[in-house]
């Protein structure tokens, strides 16, 4: 099968370089455009005739784009021509300004994916062939790597912005007991202090093996399997993982087999004290979370289940 890819680089994540090298593991001949880097070189108008150019000579048989990084009118014009399947990985709270858009692109997808089950019903409604779709870990960038240098070393960490008042709360009761090392922009106006503003792919397992527990604090703990997507970074790097509980998180993981879990900051800190106090437990848990990832949730699996929902013409809730 002959793919084509159009997003955004996303240096943190790094995705779609992920969706990329999963299918063309799996055989498929893929080309990724990072059109909004295009359009800034080459202006609108040439970015999108070179794109339907492309689209043209390539011939691909199926199109997977990501959000809004796509223009609405080259859409259109490929889905006319081949299948369109559309990624997106956040929930509707941590995108709220934009959820119109997105739906307005979900609405044109022969397949939207989303990394959360509670929602899935909300994009039905208006009229997106919204699915399911786990994550997952990439098994080059993630990875298990030696203790690195004494910049990553810390008893917890954690990597993301202070996306919600109930994160911030809960990181400034943490950073009062423990040695807690935050990754990530915008803390110092809550009082918070950062290791460093931004974590990008290649630095993602060094702070794994660095931390003796990652923290997971997702934007919305109400969203029925919702969680970001460090959930898989990490246990695919060896991590040791502490994260706020989200409903039916216990479909995918064993609480205490797989990583654990907490539902107030008081818990979490239980928590933390407790497995400071017992590393052999805590390694046993990271190693089970790691061949879990790998083996059962990783990008290549994503792919495969893609390409058996488009042959199949399915919805997965």
């Amino acid at each position: 099968m002959r793919v084509f890819i159009i997003a955004k680089s996303k240096r943190h994540t790094r995705i779609y370089y992920y969706f990329k090298r999963a299918f063309k593991k799996l055989g498929h001949k893929t080309i990724w455009i990072k059109y909004p880097k295009l359009k800034s070189y080459l202006g609108e108008k040439t970015a999108i005739a070179l794109s339907e150019k492309l689209l043209l000579l390539y011939k691909p048989d199926l199109l997977f784009f990501h959000g809004r990084d796509i223009p609405f009118n080259l859409l259109l014009y490929a889905k006319k021509r081949m299948p369109v399947v559309m990624y997106y990985d956040d929930c509707i709270r941590g995108s709220e300004s934009t959820h119109d858009e997105v739906v307005k692109f979900g609405q044109q997808a022969d397949q939207m994916y989303i990394t959360n089950r509670g929602e899935i019903p909300i994009y039905r409604d208006k009229g997106v062939n919204a699915s399911f779709i786990t994550g997952g870990c990439d098994p080059i960038a993630h990875r298990v790597v030696k203790t690195p240098d004494q910049f990553y070393h810390s008893d917890v960490a954690f990597i993301g912005k202070p996306n919600t008042p109930e994160r911030v709360e809960g990181m400034r009761e943490i950073a009062k007991r423990f040695d807690l090392k935050i990754w990530g922009s915008g803390w110092e106006k809550f009082g918070l202090k950062t290791a460093a503003k931004n974590a990008y792919a290649s630095e993602y397992r060094k702070i794994c093996a660095g931390a003796k527990i990652i923290l997971g604090w997702n934007i919305d703990p109400t969203v029925d399997l919702y969680f970001s997507n460090r959930t898989w970074y990490t246990l695919g790097c060896g991590g040791f993982l502490l994260t706020l509980y989200g409903p039916s998180l216990e479909e995918l993981f064993v609480r205490g087999g797989h990583l654990d879990w907490f539902e107030s900051p008081q818990e979490c800190c239980d928590k933390i004290e407790y497995y400071l106090q017992h590393p052999e437990e805590r390694k046993k848990i990271a190693r089970a979370g790691y061949d879990l990832a790998h083996n059962e949730y990783s990008y290549e699996k994503m792919v495969e289940q893609i390409v058996i929902d488009l042959q199949a013409g399915v919805q997965r809730g």
